[in-house]
């Protein structure tokens, strides 16, 4: 889980536009990417998520913070990201393509760790979206600070797969007032907390990227790179997202199902990736 909320969705807007010359702006398309920093490794990892960072990993964390900026970037990747979407009822297609958009992160992030990459699927988006759908319909959200397990195996259970913990969700979240916003804002969100669980980031916002402090907790970067120190260290995912609202909390449901679960008859009783 990610419990942190970030305010990364306020972003300025210019004022008084009708003052702007009507010559068109230029504007700076940026293709998103997740550079790993040197030093970040998956051993090192490995100790952080076991709760022993070492001063130089806590620093190639704070660079990856800095150096990845697409979170700064307000023009998104392409002019097609001006499109404006709602996210209490995102069309199958928008939902596919923030899903696409953060796995392509997570195996940028992977491959440069040397890692197979996760693989997307609609069974996982299925489950996915009953996840989201347990945080709303029973006012939960990641604002709560843990996440909704009681959901979540629920939710498990109705899609065949027999956990009884969560071994599924890792979560981020932003607040804001909006209704709508641009598909570039949305992917914004999505790479600042995909960022924040990557670099053990418990900050709320960019601005506070800089204070060390703050960066202390590497369970979703486990995750994300299947480096627990288990047995099945350096395995894949299949991978779904979702998004659920609860007033102006949007928690974002980045659900993995690990392959060893998908291929054990004694967790997978009917899912289907």
């Amino acid at each position: 889980m990610a419990y942190k909320i970030g305010n990364n969705s306020q972003w300025l807007l210019a004022k008084n536009a009708k003052l702007v010359k009507k010559t068109a702006a230029t504007q700076n398309y940026v293709t998103a990417t997740m550079k790993m920093p040197s030093g970040y490794t998956k051993a090192s990892l490995l100790q952080a998520y076991k709760g022993k960072p070492s001063a130089s990993f806590i620093q190639a964390c704070m660079k990856g913070m800095e150096q990845n900026d697409f979170s700064r970037v307000s023009s998104g990747e392409s002019k097609a990201d001006q499109k404006m979407i709602n996210l209490a009822d995102l069309s199958a297609s928008e939902q596919k393509e923030l899903a696409e958009f953060s796995l392509c992160l997570i195996n940028s992030a992977r491959s440069q760790l040397g890692l197979k990459p996760w693989v997307y699927s609609s069974g996982v988006e299925s489950l996915a979206n009953s996840i989201a759908q347990e945080y709303e319909q029973n006012g939960k959200s990641i604002k709560d600070g843990d996440h909704y397990v009681a959901g979540i195996v629920r939710a498990c259970k109705k899609h065949g797969l027999e956990l009884n913990d969560n071994y599924v969700e890792d979560m981020a979240g932003f607040s804001t007032n909006k209704k709508i916003m641009s598909m570039a804002e949305m992917k914004r969100n999505i790479y600042f907390g995909l960022k924040q669980m990557i670099f053990g980031f418990a900050g709320a916002g960019e601005n506070q990227r800089n204070d060390k402090s703050l960066y202390r907790e590497w369970e979703h970067a486990g995750d994300l790179f299947n480096t627990q120190g288990s047995r099945h260290d350096g395995d894949y995912n299949y991978y779904g997202f979702s998004i659920s609202k609860t007033g102006n909390i949007y928690s974002m449901h980045f659900i993995s199902v690990p392959s060893f679960v998908v291929n054990s008859s004694e967790y997978n009783k009917n899912f289907k990736i």
